[in-house]
């Protein structure tokens, strides 16, 4: 979480974002379905209306080569209430329909993805409201770790 100073020198907790956990929820021929969870934090002591969370997904085909990174899809979600001093989960879904699928697909097949999620929340605070981008980079478990994962 970030603290912000303002103009007196005070700082004042703002809301935050993290990306809790990638994983693949099916393969079709056309498609692949991919859920994202995501963590917003509420440090204020009121509740607060996030306006608009929305993301994009991408493929780290280079490591440092951000310009080979592969574009999977898109998510996003709207009107979430976001209780005092709390951290709310959301959980969404998106379907990746294009190109790059082939090798994300065959590379989940055979061992796990990279993936990088770049994104903004939009919060409506009546009087003003911000917007705090995000981005990361995350590994999701592939077949082979699922399927053999330790208990």
């Amino acid at each position: 979480m970030t603290d912000n100073p303002d103009l007196t020198g005070n700082t004042e907790k703002t809301p935050a974002v993290e990306i809790r956990d990638i994983h693949f929820k099916g393969i079709t021929a056309s498609q692949i379905a991919v859920g994202v969870s995501v963590a917003v934090k509420n440090p204020m002591p009121v509740a607060v209306s996030l306006k608009k969370i929305e993301f994009t997904l991408y493929r780290i085909a280079n490591e440092g080569d951000a310009e080979k990174d592969d574009y999977l899809g898109e998510g996003m979600r709207e009107d979430v209430r976001l209780a005092p001093s709390s951290e709310t989960l959301i959980d969404i879904d998106v379907s990746l329909v294009n190109a790059a699928l082939l090798s994300a697909a065959a590379e989940f097949l055979t061992g796990d993805v990279t993936v990088k999620v770049a994104g903004n929340v939009s919060f409506d605070l009546k009087i003003f409201a911000p917007a705090v981008h995000f981005e990361e980079t995350k590994k999701v478990n592939g077949l082979p770790s699922m399927l053999f994962k330790e208990n």
